[in-house]
């Protein structure tokens, strides 16, 4: 059976899906009331632009983009449903349907860029880390968040992705950041690691990287 792409995945998610959960389930409320917490307490202040890759429907943009004080506040993600449906909640951010392999901006516009749990579902991650850092300044900051793949998160997610809402992204996790790999990356992409968490039961990793 041919493999399906990342956006034939994402486009299979309603686009409410994150608001909804969080309003009608006691875990996934619990979950991403968490994540978010966490998320923008790592987000430090900006003066200017910020911009969110792989936004959905923009539910966490919103959040930090108020927590940074950013703007404009941006939001780029793959699927047409997702981002019509956050212009459609979340006018206030600026959106765009695009592919954060190829960014859509000029070199050095964004103070901050978030990527939240993107990078495990992509072939080439440092291509995108190669984007991130072109549409960077130079004193700017990017946060990156993976699943930390522990033994508690893999068999969660094996639940989640066969018995669950979640079926739809079973086949979506390409990449395993339980190593070393998201630091090497980083690395060859020019960053430093400023700041590094692990929170919700350490299921997830979160990093703070600058340009070296």
């Amino acid at each position: 059976m041919k493999s399906r792409t990342l956006k034939e995945v994402h486009e299979d998610v309603p686009p409410d899906f994150y608001d909804t959960s969080i309003r009608t389930n006691y875990v996934q409320r619990l979950w991403h009331g968490r994540r978010f917490q966490k998320i923008c307490e790592l987000f430090s202040t900006v003066d200017g632009a910020m911009l969110d890759v792989g936004c959905d429907g923009a539910t966490l943009t919103e959040k930090v983009g108020a927590k940074a004080g950013a703007q404009p506040v941006v939001g780029i993600d793959l699927s047409d449903k997702a981002v019509a449906y956050a212009r459609k909640q979340r006018p206030q951010i600026d959106l765009a349907v695009a592919d954060g392999e190829q960014l859509p901006f000029r070199e050095s516009v964004f103070e901050a860029i978030l990527c939240s749990e993107v990078f495990e579902h992509l072939e080439h991650p440092e291509v995108l880390l190669s984007e991130i850092r072109r549409c960077l300044k130079k004193d700017g900051y990017s946060l990156i968040v993976v699943p930390a793949e522990t033994p508690l998160f893999k068999v969660l997610w094996f639940l989640w992705t066969r018995f669950g809402k979640g079926k739809v992204w079973r086949h979506a996790h390409v990449q395993d950041f339980g190593g070393d790999l998201l630091d090497r990356l980083v690395e060859d992409a020019g960053f430093r690691i400023v700041e590094d968490s692990a929170f919700v039961l350490g299921m997830l990793r979160a990093i703070k990287i600058s340009p070296a």
